[in-house]
């Protein structure tokens, strides 16, 4: 294997505690996204349900001892147990511990990775193109962001109150239309595993959706292009602080259609040397 370099971002998003976590092992790299359940829940910590899920299954892929979809099997199977402990409704949709997860395993040549929901994975190559794994994420947020949109034009300023019954509605297609970590065992039909080879890569970068690249038109594409250009020529925390900077002058999420100012972050970039 070539020699790596590997860097990370953690930060907290508008709420009052990240449901993001990360985990950088041997050759194991993950990012987790925790989404918080409709149905409010915090244990005696005051940890919320989507921070002890990241927190459950981070510990089930830090044990790094099979093939990643077994592992995904266990942790999905964990979460279920453990909000079955906390008494919660196991039927109820809106009030279930979601996690989203981008990982990956290094071998000589290639990497196996392992995705779920809107959590991402760009390989950049050495001529600077760049692809993302897999090739389509399915993204469950779009009608809300359309939603978004029209209340911004109307200037609504707490855009996510007004949106509180489409949410709940987008919340119970989970693992009907789209993938998430929830318990389920119906979570393992939105599994995405694959290799990606190591021949021609420069970097590999993992992250949450917190770090998308804001837009004002929510039907194009990422931006990945200027996703690649920040990260190369300012690591990680220029690609962070450009997109907090964007976010900064969008308090109400007028401009860049969104259902908070900040969301949490979680990255980790792997650079080859060879």
């Amino acid at each position: 294997m070539s020699k790596i370099k590997v860097q990370k971002i953690y930060r907290k998003g508008t709420k009052e505690i990240s449901e993001d976590e990360l985990l950088i092992g041997d050759n194991l790299f993950a990012v987790f996204d925790g989404a918080t359940s409709i149905v409010p829940f915090k244990n005696k910590e005051g940890k919320t349900g989507g921070r002890i899920g990241a927190e459950i299954v981070k510990e089930t892929f830090a044990q790094n001892d099979k093939p990643l979809k077994e592992l995904a099997i266990e942790a999905n199977q964990r979460l279920g147990k453990a909000m079955a402990s906390e008494g919660v409704d196991l039927q109820q949709k809106e009030g279930l511990w979601m996690v989203g997860v981008a990982a990956f395993r290094l071998l000589d040549h290639e990497a196996d990775f392992f995705q779920i929901s809107d959590c991402f994975i760009l390989a950049i190559f050495q001529d600077g193109s760049f692809r993302q794994f897999p090739d389509v994420i399915v993204n469950h947020d779009l009608e809300n962001l359309r939603l978004c949109k029209n209340l911004a034009a109307q200037k609504v300023k707490n855009i996510r109150a007004e949106l509180i019954e489409q949410i709940i509605k987008v919340r119970r297609e989970a693992n009907v239309t789209y993938g998430f970590l929830t318990g389920e065992k119906e979570a393992e039909r939105f599994f995405e595993l694959g290799k990606i080879p190591l021949a021609n890569v420069r970097s590999l970068v993992l992250f949450t959706d917190g770090l998308l690249i804001p837009k004002r038109d929510v039907e194009k594409p990422e931006k990945w292009p200027l996703f690649v250009k920040l990260y190369q020529s300012g690591g990680l925390e220029g690609l962070a602080d450009y997109i907090r900077e964007l976010e900064k002058t969008d308090p109400y999420c007028w401009k860049y259609p969104r259902l908070k100012q900040h969301d949490d972050m979680a990255a980790i970039g792997i650079d080859f040397f060879r």
